[in-house]
């Protein structure tokens, strides 16, 4: 008789949480295939097409058989643009030793993370944010402290929440500017006033800017307004949202040589570099091109007025509020007022994942709740999606939440 097959996993998955927002998109497939018309605002990916002169890049690297390994983090041209491109952001000089490309950002703040974090570590990440960062932390034995930011500061880390939060544990801080899942936007001041904080505090700060691009206010970032933190900052980005590139997975992350010289060690066993022809797309998404740029904008443009859109259709479905995102293109309505009274056909929720629940199966609309972002009473929407499923969608939302006494 055989051994009996012992299905015993590690330790460090016992925590872990599985992505809602992966969770939602597979979902909403099951259900398509099922022939369900579902309306979707849960996937966060633009709806544009990657624009034709990065295409082309590709194929042109597919036909000068670009196919063979690259260096690990990427290959020397794109770095150096790379390099090139963050020395522009951040207003300094960073050299292709600096920089190291990844299997999308989400790769790049996992590295990150293994590199830099032990068990007993702290990691502070504000609360509402992105579902990954908690769960990576974890991941690399860290313990994730999630001060609770508030509407009534844009969901935004004030400066004494950051101080009562640091302690001599803490390892890394998180910030994410535009946010994913609120859409809120640092000023130049709000960062000034938490680098004065983190100026007294040894921490690895992690700036994430994947969301850079799509900013519909003046858009600022941390080493911009303090350069002296460099020397224990990393910046995170990537073509995903900017360029319509997620499929093509391609991050990057830029900080002090010796952490990118770790996060390279680990790469050289994992991934050990993202696709070949995905780096030849990002050189041509990272060199300076006018039309490239013109498309950025234009898409940009378009997400602003969606979101003006959906603001204005979730204001006309009662119980439900909504702060304005600055960037992004996200919403995050507070839905609290509709927990714990009659939806249509007397349903009652008692939780916002409950009511994202009741709205795919009642609605056939996909958010993603804000449980998921350590925001109870809260839904996500993405307004990346055409302007005529806004509005099919919100009118949905709105008949599946008048209850009987709300005619």
């Amino acid at each position: 008789m055989s051994a009996r097959m012992d299905y015993r996993f590690a330790r460090r998955l016992a925590s872990l949480e599985a992505s809602a927002t992966a969770a939602m998109t597979a979902r909403v497939a099951q259900m398509r295939a099922a022939g369900i018309k579902v309306i979707s605002f849960s996937v966060g990916e633009p709806d544009f097409d990657t624009p034709e002169p990065i295409k082309q890049a590709a194929i042109a690297g597919i036909q000068a058989n670009h196919t063979h390994y690259t260096p690990t983090g990427g290959t020397l041209e794109l770095r150096k643009v790379i390099a090139a491109r963050v020395s522009a952001d951040q207003g300094l000089s960073y050299g292709i030793g600096q920089v190291t490309v990844t299997t999308g950002a989400k790769e790049a703040l996992y590295l990150a993370f293994q590199a830099l974090c032990d068990e007993g570590d702290e990691a502070l990440i504000p609360a509402p944010y992105w579902v990954s960062y908690v769960e990576q932390a974890k991941l690399a034995g860290a313990t994730p402290v999630t001060p609770q930011t508030s509407e009534q500061t844009g969901f935004k880390l004030t400066p004494d929440q950051l101080r009562a939060s640091l302690s001599e544990r803490t390892r890394i801080v998180v910030l994410n500017s535009p946010s994913n899942p609120t859409g809120a936007v640092y000023s130049a001041e709000e960062l000034a006033a938490l680098a004065a904080v983190l100026r007294d505090h040894p921490a690895i700060i992690i700036t994430d800017e994947i969301y850079d691009a799509i900013s519909y206010v003046p858009y600022t970032r941390l080493l911009r307004v303090a350069p002296d933190l460099a020397e224990r900052t990393l910046v995170v980005n990537g073509a995903a949202k900017a360029y319509a590139m997620t499929g093509w997975r391609v991050g990057y992350v830029a900080g002090p040589q010796p952490i990118i010289e770790a996060i390279k060690a680990i790469q050289s066993h994992t991934s050990t570099h993202t696709s070949s022809i995905s780096q030849d797309a990002a050189l041509a998404a990272y060199t300076p091109n006018p039309d490239i740029e013109a498309t950025v904008a234009a898409m940009t443009a378009e997400f602003q007025r969606r979101r003006d859109l959906i603001l204005g259709l979730l204001a006309e479905i009662p119980g439900v509020t909504c702060t304005v995102p600055d960037g992004a293109f996200y919403v995050f309505p507070n839905v609290s007022a509709l927990l714990n009274r009659p939806l249509r056909n007397g349903k009652v929720c008692t939780t916002s994942d409950e009511l994202n629940l009741y709205l795919l199966e009642e609605a056939h609309i996909a958010c993603v709740a804000g449980e998921a972002f350590g925001a109870p009473g809260y839904l996500r929407l993405s307004y990346a999606t055409g302007s005529e499923e806004i509005r099919v969608g919100m009118q949905r939302f709105r008949e599946a939440v008048l209850g009987n006494d709300a005619a």
